[in-house]
């Protein structure tokens, strides 16, 4: 079918053809196409072309903002302000506000909904166990749910629950402890570290019985020191150390941390110190224990700072001072020196250097005492025989020294074996290690100095071998198989141990402040020292007190109040 226009084209070109006057150009067309365009622009029309759909658009002026909230009849608004955010100001006082959110709270709510479709649900099983997690946590008596008033509250929240009696709160309440205990030792089962424990004993007011708490103290695997009270059980009577040692046995046999043991605290007691011995002499657990059990026994800190308070609530000025002068007196000269030593040799006393003390160590205050407590008789036959002396102490300030000693007795008595677990904690502190330790030491003992350095660091290097041991003891994996080719490439001879490679490297200077995160810095360097890392995960977790801080200069005990005394299970 042939085009109508082609064939109008066709005859405009044969009429131009047929009349040889008009003047002609040259054409030369080269496609039909451009014959096309000429013919139609001779005729005054114009090729149909498709126009792009940008041109067809007609251009929107930008919509402007209706506001048909009534707010904007009280408000204007104003320009956005240096945070971006669109400004309003009051019409009566001119305050400014900032136009922070265009949603509402409606399409706010949409969105929460849609993305939360579920439809609340009473549980009255949920609730009740709410109701026991309360009652524990807040430390309520069991009858609270019955009170009028607090029955009257729940109503007013939620009808449909049915308020429980002081028994079945008792039953929920042991019910969610068994869950958490049944939780709480796959938890520990888990752990791959050893345990702390500390033990107090409790007396009940009122009433002819005993409890003993058992906590744990550990550090996680994400370094945070924790603790938990893993047992409060009534204890038979007598508190002997016998009853002692099997309550701790049995209660680590049943949370299964008997052979994960590394330190048990305990007060400064008679009983408590042949708990260790019957404890090492009737249970296995003595061959699960690192050095054999040298550094199981801890003692507490806080009770050897109380008992050295309550012995020295008498102050020994005067006697201090009268000591003092009689020693400062007898080493001014030669001559008295001399005559102090006739006087010693006439009432058979040794013939010691006098020397007195520091005022700023106390520790050699003590030892000033103690030596003229062993010189009394030689002084006092000194007094005698120099009539200028006027110093000497009376019989009863002699008594009152003898008393005041006491202090320094048990201070030395309970705390002089812990400092070399004390000190292996501070040489694992980046900022101490072993210049700290020998400094202090130094200044506490210098006379036993050499020897406390040497023995502790044959308790290191023991712990630390011991250590290496028991990180090697693991599964059967790609993972067991690396770690027990570590631990025995870093034990092989001629290679630095890791022990040695640490205290090779500077002091942590850039950590000298009062925020320092010792646990933070060894999960830092745990995969450099790795066995050292767990040495000091253990050592750190060794609490240094039995009792809470609120608690440890308190002379009333551990009292348990009679009400209290009644529910406790054993």
């Amino acid at each position: 079918m042939v085009d109508t226009r082609t064939r109008k084209t066709a005859t405009i070109a044969t009429e131009v053809e047929s009349e040889p006057d008009i003047p002609m150009m040259s054409l030369n067309f080269e496609t039909p196409e451009e014959i096309q365009r000429i013919v139609l622009e001779a005729d005054g029309l114009q090729e149909e072309t498709p126009a792009p759909e940008e041109a067809t658009k007609k251009k929107r002026k930008p919509r402007e903002d209706i506001h048909t909230s009534d707010v904007w009849t009280h408000f204007k608004r104003g320009p956005k302000g240096a945070d971006g955010f669109l400004m309003a100001t009051c019409n009566y006082c001119g305050m400014k506000y900032k136009q922070r959110n265009r949603k509402s709270t409606f399409s706010g709510n949409a969105t929460a909904t849609g993305a939360n479709p579920a439809v609340w649900v009473f549980d009255q099983a949920r609730s009740r166990k709410n109701l026991g997690k309360m009652v524990i946590a807040h430390e309520y008596l069991f009858n609270c749910a019955t009170h009028h008033y607090f029955k009257v509250f729940v109503s007013d929240l939620q009808p449909l629950f049915k308020i429980v009696s002081r028994t079945t709160i008792r039953a929920d309440c042991l019910s969610i402890y068994e869950e958490e205990k049944v939780a709480l030792y796959q938890f520990f089962s888990k752990l791959d570290c050893r345990f702390s424990f500390t033990s107090d004993l409790w007396t009940c007011k009122g009433r002819d019985r005993g409890f003993m708490a058992l906590t744990c103290h550990y550090i996680d695997d994400a370094w945070n020191l924790r603790k938990k009270l893993i047992s409060f059980t009534a204890l038979p009577s007598p508190h002997t150390g016998k009853h002692i040692a099997q309550a701790i046995h049995d209660q680590l046999v049943l949370w299964n941390l008997d052979k994960k043991a590394f330190s048990l605290e305990l007060d400064n007691s008679t009983a408590n110190d042949a708990c260790i011995t019957v404890l090492f002499a009737t249970t296995p657990i003595q061959k699960d224990l690192h050095i054999s059990g040298a550094m199981f026994h801890q003692r507490c800190a806080c009770h050897i700072l109380n008992l050295i308070v309550q012995d020295g609530l008498n102050v020994l000025n005067n006697e201090i001072a009268n000591i003092r002068e009689t020693m400062k007196y007898i080493r001014h000269s030669q001559a008295r020196m001399e005559k102090f030593s006739l006087a010693a040799s006439q009432v058979g006393a040794s013939n010691k250097k006098l020397a007195w003390d520091v005022q700023t160590r106390w520790n050699s205050t003590y030892l000033m005492l103690e030596l003229a407590l062993e010189l009394r008789e030689a002084i006092n036959r000194y007094a005698t025989l120099d009539k200028r002396y006027t110093s000497n102490p009376s019989e009863q300030e002699w008594e009152r020294v003898k008393m005041g000693l006491e202090m320094f007795y048990k201070w030395d008595k309970y705390w002089k074996d812990e400092n070399i677990i004390l000190a292996i904690a501070c040489v694992l502190d980046p900022r101490c290690k072993l210049e700290v330790v020998e400094y202090y030491i130094e200044q506490m003992y210098p006379e036993e100095c050499d020897t406390f350095m040497s023995n502790m660091n044959i308790c290191m290097n023991q712990l630390f071998k011991e250590s290496s041991s028991s990180s090697a003891v693991v599964s059967d994996t790609r993972a067991g198989m690396r770690e027990r080719l570590r631990v025995k490439k870093s034990t092989e001879p001629g290679l630095k141990s890791e022990i040695e490679e640490y205290l090779a490297q500077p002091l942590d200077d850039s950590s000298i402040d009062d925020h320092f995160d010792i646990l933070s810095w060894w999960k830092l360097k745990s995969p450099k020292y790795h066995v050292l890392a767990r040495l000091a995960r253990e050592i750190f977790a060794i609490p240094i007190s039995t009792v809470a801080s609120k608690s440890t200069f308190s002379t009333s005990g551990r009292t348990l109040h009679q009400g209290r005394s009644v529910g406790v299970v054993s």
